[in-house]
């Protein structure tokens, strides 16, 4: 989190700088008002098209990630699903293995008591 803070800064302070320097560099220019002008709608008519451009930029590349978001939520929700059914197969598994070992004793201890009964 403090690595996005700090890029997040120097960005702001770059771009800030890159302003600043470009309006400087256009006020103190030995040029007449009209080319002053001129100079300062081109400049700022590249500026909206390279915020324009990077503000389609990052649109996409948040779809992007929200999709791909939305595939791993899925896949992570379908993963869950299988594991709890393969824990729910295992655990009946065991039930009627128990079961199984329950009624094995049981005729067992049915065939011990009859055994003992007929001696």
């Amino acid at each position: 989190m403090a690595d996005k803070k700090v890029v997040k800064s120097f960005m702001w302070g770059a771009l800030t700088g890159a302003v600043t320097g470009a309006v400087s560099a256009l006020l103190l220019a030995p040029k007449s008002g009209k080319e002053l002008r001129k100079d300062i709608a081109v400049t700022a008519q590249k500026i909206g098209d390279k915020t324009a451009d990077a503000g389609r930029q990052a649109g996409a590349a948040v779809q992007s990630f929200a999709k791909r978001t939305s595939e791993v939520a899925s896949e992570a929700k379908q993963a869950a699903g299988r594991f709890v059914t393969d824990i729910r197969s295992y655990k009946g598994a065991e039930s009627e293995s128990k079961e199984k070992a329950a009624e094995s004793s049981a005729i067992q201890s049915t065939e011990e008591e009859e055994t003992y009964v007929a001696k």
